[in-house]
């Protein structure tokens, strides 16, 4: 059993010099923390995963508490105390401990988490019912980097364009735009490329948004199965490909497709379909199976530039296709307010476990953030919990802000619904 200090043992403890918050969060798990208990005892010292959860999860939520330092520090005093079951967490023991955990047992918390936002949360609303019923089950796929040290043996060594060499470590997310909740976070394995690491983590039944990082044939065969003598798409695609040339293969024996006023307005100047074709040097030969390439013109630095997108999409308007790509950059985001807010961007571990249980509890924090704010993560809300973050601000002082921001937004919303149904209905 958990024993945790009365109250007079905690009244002769230090306190934090700062405000600590998050406390609530534990209490909200109170129930769930005796089954992360089974974790053995490492070395002459009891550490359980439970005590590692509670000081991560209350590391998140105050920003001075970083380091393996400092979390010794946070450890031993009244305000962590409150909680814990053990008297310190010596950042030596928590050091090795990261390579003995088991991060799987915090994914039934994570699992339990999502089904309740999934429950609670708000599809995001589409002048396009095609668009609207797509982003039900369309998953943002791409990795980002970590800052590590040179002994990270999983870490990748590159260099900049000064010859400075940087090590640096992945991690893989697999994000539903339509709720905003990661549905699939890896630490892959050492020499696991983003689009392997893509086809190890497929779910049925799903549209995946990829970047140019991700195109490759292998990838692309992950997303059917054989039945009988032709192959069958379990999950949809669609992926931003290189201009045709060099790497980046052509779409042989190809049908135009004509383009309507609104793929045009979308900035759709070609639509075809037609067939990939494996070369004799290459290492994965392509499954036959009927691709489409919808080529999109767009502004940027007052140059035009195109975007060639190929997919298995072969009964949706090209407007639609072009729409939908412009989602994934909400796992971008993602990356950026994990980053910033969560501050994820340096790694307190140097094993895959490690990382990847800090990982879990920082998801954890996301997700139960959410479900006490009651607001999908927006770019007001990246911006204000930012704040949060560096101090310049407490959760409650933004609440109001955010319940401001979130009428006015969701007041926009059901008037861009009725203006819709008002065409459609013409």
């Amino acid at each position: 059993m958990r024993r945790k200090l009365d109250k007079d043992e905690l009244r002769k403890l230090p306190s934090w010099p700062e405000k600590v918050i998050g406390g609530k969060y534990v209490r909200l798990l109170e129930n769930v923390l005796q089954q992360l208990r089974t974790e053995g005892e490492h070395g002459n010292r009891k550490l359980f995963l439970d005590d590692v959860f509670i000081t991560y999860l209350l590391a998140f939520h105050n920003p001075t508490i970083r380091s393996l330092r400092t979390i010794e520090d946070f450890s031993q005093v009244k305000q962590a105390q409150k909680h814990l079951s053990v008297r310190k967490v010596c950042k030596s023991t928590l050091s090795d401990f990261h390579r003995l955990a088991d991060p799987k047992q915090l994914e039934p918390i994570i699992e339990a988490l999502r089904k309740e936002l999934n429950r609670k949360s708000i599809s995001q609303q589409s002048n396009s019912r095609d668009l609207t019923e797509l982003l039900k089950r369309t998953v943002a796929v791409d990795g980002t980097f970590l800052s590590a040290a040179a002994d990270v043996v999983w870490a990748i060594c590159n260099s900049n364009k000064h010859g400075t060499k940087r090590y640096r470590a992945r991690l893989d997310c697999h994000l539903n735009v339509d709720t905003w909740i990661p549905e699939t976070i890896v630490v892959p394995d050492p020499g696991q490329s983003e689009s392997d690491s893509a086809a190890a983590n497929l779910q049925p039944g799903r549209l995946y948004l990829y970047d140019r990082a991700y195109s490759s044939f292998a990838l692309i065969n992950a997303h059917y199965e054989s039945e009988g003598d032709e192959p069958v798409a379990h999950a949809d695609f669609l992926i931003r490909y290189k201009p045709a040339g060099g790497n980046s293969p052509e779409l042989k024996e190809t049908t135009e497709r004509p383009l309507t006023d609104a793929d045009r307005a979308a900035g759709v100047v070609s639509d075809r379909v037609g067939y990939f074709n494996s070369s004799k040097s290459s290492r994965h030969c392509i499954l036959r199976v009927p691709l489409r390439e919808v080529i999109v013109e767009y502004e940027e630095d007052g140059q035009t530039k195109q975007l060639r997108l190929i997919t298995n999409l072969l009964d949706v308007p090209a407007a639609t296709i072009a729409q939908l790509y412009r989602y994934r950059w909400q796992v971008e985001l993602f990356f950026r307010w994990l980053k910033c807010f969560g501050n994820f961007d340096h790694l307190i571990s140097h094993s895959k476990s490690g990382v990847q249980l800090h990982l879990y509890v920082t998801i954890i924090s996301v997700m139960l953030m959410y479900l006490h704010t009651g607001f999908r993560p927006s770019k007001y809300m990246f911006v204000l919990l930012g704040q949060v973050a560096s101090g310049s601000a407490t959760l409650a002082e933004i609440l109001p802000i955010l319940r401001e921001r979130e009428r006015r937004c969701e007041l926009d919303r059901q008037s861009k619904a009725r203006r819709a149904a008002k065409n459609q209905d013409k």
